[in-house]
């Protein structure tokens, strides 16, 4: 048996999937309680390179889905949060935990619907996860859908996805505002409509059956019976990319961009999948010079922070406070890139600053406490 943690996940930090799972046959015994240094399994690892065979092989030794590493994160909640619909789906062949949260209190939905990471959902949603549990901020899936989302085609077909699987646009949050409330508040006449009214029917209804079943070539010969415009080039970009066919994904993704910057999004999610992190950064950048400038603040810090530029994403979070400075999930997610470069007196005030706006959130004071520790310690 392997006691040296080095030793395995020596072998999973090669690029060549072939060479890990070269090396990985040539084990005899597995030790399932092997971490790492964040407390991450080889599932962990796996699962965050995206690297399917690797995971069905770990998962096959014993690997839990559902074991959390030292922020509170699984193997199956981190699928979701990235978008890894196919590791995602593999996943959920080995029984995780649906109901399993992540530190902030977050479903295997909540990421993914805020991100828009829409074939996860539809498998998430399939698979049982629950439609409307809310997180430490108050918020259901759809409300973090709605919040964060904008009014381009994805979100739009990420309301209908969560609201036609039973999510309900009257609950909720600590503010007393439901999903439709927030649509309302931010303009969103489409999403209000759809959330009002999600049985419409209109020409790409069948469309989004198909994709929702996983027919995606019969999308593809529904898609070239209908007039050439924008929706049908973003369907036509969505279904190549659940095809795996990330070059004619792209090819209708940037056809898109010449018209709407709503495609800058679509791009730079792709570019990310592909680990081409220059051009998914170019993309954000690109669409925070549109209309749309706080849906792209937003997701590029989000972006900053999975790639580990924390300093960069503080300045985009002060960006978007300085619109909305009242915003207590924008100062969280401030207070955790603060943290993690060792700023704990300032992570410790925004937090302050949260829980004077939220004074029975025990989120913050929870954050609060750790910052404090971390200083004791320094």
């Amino acid at each position: 048996m392997m006691h040296k943690t080095e030793t395995i996940f020596d072998i999973l930090n090669q690029k060549s999937q072939k060479a890990i799972l070269t090396q990985l046959a040539a084990v005899k015994e597995w030790d399932l309680d092997l971490v790492n240094e964040q407390g991450q399994s080889p599932l962990h690892v796996a699962v965050m390179k995206n690297q399917r065979a690797v995971v069905a092989c770990l998962l096959g030794k014993g690997y839990s889905p559902s074991q959390r590493d030292q922020t509170q994160l699984s193997p199956f909640i981190a699928a979701a949060a990235n978008g890894f619909d196919g590791v995602f789906e593999l996943i959920l062949s080995f029984s995780p935990d649906l109901k399993q949260v992540n530190r902030f209190g977050g479903t295997a939905l909540h990421p993914s619907a805020e991100k828009g990471f829409i074939s996860v959902v539809q498998k998430a949603l399939a698979a049982g996860v629950p439609a409307d549990e809310k997180n430490r901020l108050s918020w259901t899936p759809l409300l973090e859908a709605v919040i964060l989302g904008n009014e381009g085609f994805l979100y739009r077909d990420m309301v209908l996805e969560l609201v036609q699987a039973s999510a309900n646009p009257q609950v909720t949050d600590d503010y007393g505002l439901d999903s439709i409330a927030y649509a309302k508040q931010l303009n969103h006449t489409t999403i209000e409509q759809l959330l009002r009214h999600p049985l419409l029917e209109d020409e790409f209804t069948a469309i989004r059956q198909s994709l929702r079943q996983g027919k995606n070539n019969e999308a593809l010969a529904q898609l070239s019976q209908l007039p050439s415009n924008l929706e049908t080039t973003y369907y036509l970009g969505r279904t190549y990319e659940q095809l795996g066919d990330e070059e004619s994904a792209t090819y209708y993704y940037e056809k898109g961009f010449e018209t709407s910057a709503e495609f800058a999004y679509y791009l730079a999610n792709l570019a990310k999948k592909q680990g081409d992190h220059a051009k998914a950064q170019s993309y954000f950048e690109q669409g925070i010079q549109s209309k749309d400038t706080t849906f792209y603040l937003y997701h590029y810090s989000n972006y900053l922070r999975e790639v580990g530029k924390h300093e960069e994403a503080i300045q985009v979070m002060d960006r978007l406070l300085e619109k909305n400075p009242e915003r207590v999930d924008y100062m969280f997610h401030k207070a955790n890139s603060l943290r993690s470069i060792a700023q704990h007196q300032a992570a410790y005030a925004v937090m302050e600053e949260a829980h004077r706006i939220q004074p029975n959130n025990s989120l913050y004071t929870e954050h609060m406490a750790q910052s404090k520790r971390l200083l004791e310690k320094m």
